[in-house]
């Protein structure tokens, strides 16, 4: 995902976000972390534009609000001047997507990883640890999104909250004697059932894509969505056979990424 932010003389202090061309898409996360950076630095602008391409599913546990938060803190502290370091930057993406508890660690991972791995230690950006586990080239993460989820329904609950800590302990200690991508995928997909969130159509999904092929396919975290490991014979079929749902499924296909959030160079004419 990618943010452009320009800044004009007059608005008295407003910020405007334009979310895959729709000027009224709330992004609360995004405008929460930039509202936390404008004001710790008390910068002053007219009116602060953000244009964000996201090309992934929003709000369905793909970490499109993390991605929105610090893509856009780093591209604001530079069209306004603000001078911290991206570790700084970032604290104000963690926090954003704490309080409006759209996530709980994914800016750190955004931060400071790529790959497939998990977190080993949770925490802010700097802080939060993360073991990677080798992809194979040629494999693809199938994706199935049908709706979004709003989190808070999720984590405002302190039976889910507790069951999420117990299940998410366990399974880290397993993937920890085996950390492999094997191991991974494998925990997913015994938290996710163990949640016990997933819809039928999301169970409906998952089955599909194991019978097509996938080594493995589990709920997003959290959202009405899966994703799937597919090596590189199958994740085709994978791909067809969720894309034979039609709508409201909308199906994506995805490398493992290996960069980490920074400013692009952009080309000035």
């Amino acid at each position: 995902m990618t943010t452009r932010a320009t800044v004009q003389s007059n608005g008295g202090g407003q910020v405007a976000t334009v979310v895959n061309g729709d000027p009224n898409y709330k992004a609360r996360t995004t405008r929460r972390a930039v509202g936390l950076l404008t004001d710790a630095a008390r910068a002053e602008f007219g009116l602060l534009t953000l244009e964000q391409d996201v090309d992934v599913p929003i709000g369905s546990g793909f970490g499109a609000s993390a991605a929105s938060a610090i893509s856009a803190v780093f591209a604001v502290a530079e069209v306004v001047g603000i001078r911290k370091s991206k570790r700084a930057l970032a604290l104000f993406a963690h926090k954003a997507e704490i309080i409006e508890q759209t996530g709980l660690g994914t800016v750190s991972v955004t931060y400071d990883a790529t790959g497939a791995g998990a977190i080993t230690k949770g925490g802010e950006p700097g802080v939060a640890e993360f073991v990677n586990v080798p992809f194979p080239e040629g494999s693809r993460i199938v994706t199935a999104y049908l709706a979004p989820y709003d989190k808070r329904d999720a984590l405002s609950s302190e039976k889910i909250c507790r069951r999420i800590n117990r299940l998410g302990s366990q399974s880290l200690r397993r993937f920890l004697d085996d950390p492999s991508l094997d191991s991974l995928a494998s925990e997913g997909e015994r938290f996710s059932e163990g949640l016990g969130l997933e819809s039928s159509e999301v169970k409906k999904l998952e089955a599909i894509a194991k019978k097509a092929g996938a080594d493995h396919a589990s709920q997003n975290m959290i959202g009405h969505s899966v994703h799937a490991v597919a090596d590189e014979d199958s994740w085709l079929k994978v791909s067809a056979a969720l894309s034979e749902l039609g709508a409201p499924a909308r199906i994506g296909v995805y490398r493992v990424g290996s960069k980490r959030a920074g400013l692009m160079k952009v080309s000035r004419r």
